[in-house]
């Protein structure tokens, strides 16, 4: 572990893309994954809020996987270690749709938060998505 557990954070992590035109089976088919979590072009007439199509994957079924992680740059630098050999396929999915680095961070105090080495940041830097951190504050007991 890369830093030291802060009690009451953890973190989600999952490479995403987005797009009007995606097509999720595309994205799955181009990385050689299975998603996490995707969704296709909701067609309900019901619904008035239009959700446009994303991809998601967090290396669920890998070795190491964690639904959670206690430290945001361990669960970066297991998703990295396994898409790394398809960094070139992901850069060019950026150049067609709307990718991010995406990370939940769960927080039940304000005391600390996430950090990230030099080393990392340039690493994620390198794919050309960009990193967006979405906070949530929930009580002591969701974090166990």
């Amino acid at each position: 572990m890369n830093q030291e557990k802060t009690v009451g954070h953890t973190y989600t992590i999952q490479l995403r893309f987005s797009g009007d035109r995606l097509e999720p089976s595309e994205i799955s088919a181009r990385l050689n994954l299975i998603p996490s979590h995707a969704s296709h072009q909701l067609q309900n007439p019901l619904i008035t809020r239009k959700q446009r199509p994303y991809w998601a994957y967090n290396g669920q079924g890998e070795l190491g996987f964690e639904p959670e992680w206690v430290c945001l740059e361990d669960g970066l630098e297991f998703l990295l270690k396994i898409l790394n050999s398809r960094k070139a396929e992901i850069i060019s999915l950026a150049l067609e749709f709307e990718g991010a680095w995406w990370c939940g961070h769960f927080q039940s105090s304000f005391d600390g938060g996430p950090t990230m080495s030099p080393k990392l940041l340039t690493e994620i830097g390198s794919y050309g998505l960009p990193l967006s951190i979405d906070h949530y504050f929930c009580d002591d007991q969701e974090l166990e």
